[in-house]
């Protein structure tokens, strides 16, 4: 299923033929700026940062309000029109996660982060098809993996939790708070303590020999 989903935002990113823009649905690809060269325009310092946490909670809603004509003077408009990509994904709204992935790319989004944020939606979907099935470990599984997957910022395991109460009232299932703690301890494990865990002491590296 996961490889079918892959295939299919793919082909969200290929060109699409058209004959005509309508007013309606603006070609936000190949609008012009509208500032001209060497003109400062101001922007808002802080609006990278809340449409990250936007993201890190769920909070679709918010990351659609994001228009081109407010990203493209941000110094970090790739990352900004990425992320109200995946909040058009997550909507629904096909045609404008299209064009916002496709403008993050021309803006100078990498293919690694543009990857890691289609699989992290991916993965939100498919947490949100496991839960409305009645799977919620497999949910669980799902929504660790759609945040550890983009996110590079902040306690993992929190945000998990924040994602899964965030999806699962949107769809009006309720979750234990003791199966909700569960989630992402897979995370909680410092990469010390696995370092510590592994290192061999003499004993263990002395072989005997045969008698």
């Amino acid at each position: 299923m996961i490889s079918l989903l892959l295939r299919w935002w793919r082909n969200l990113l290929r060109p699409k033929t058209q004959l005509t823009t309508t007013q309606d649905e603006p070609d936000l690809e190949h609008s012009e700026d509208t500032a001209e060269a060497g003109q400062w325009v101001a922007y808002d310092e802080d609006l990278l940062e809340r449409a990250r946490t936007q993201w890190q909670f769920g909070d679709w809603e918010s990351l659609i309000d994001l228009h081109r004509d407010t990203l493209q003077h941000h110094p970090d408009r790739a990352k900004l029109a990425l992320l109200a990509a995946a909040g058009h994904q997550q909507l629904g709204s096909i045609e404008q996660a299209r064009q916002f992935t496709r403008l993050a790319k021309n803006w100078g989004a990498s293919k690694k982060l543009i990857a890691q944020v289609l699989v992290a939606g991916v993965h939100n979907t498919l947490g949100r098809a496991a839960a409305i099935s009645g799977y919620q470990s497999r949910a669980l599984s799902h929504f660790e993996d759609a945040i550890a997957t983009a996110n590079a910022q902040g306690d993992t395991r929190l945000l998990i939790q924040a994602r899964t109460r965030h999806e699962l009232e949107r769809l009006q299932i309720t979750i234990e708070p003791q199966t909700l703690s569960l989630a992402g301890q897979r995370f909680m494990t410092p990469l010390r303590f696995n370092l510590v865990n592994t290192a061999t002491t003499p004993s263990q590296t002395t072989t005997s020999k045969p008698e």
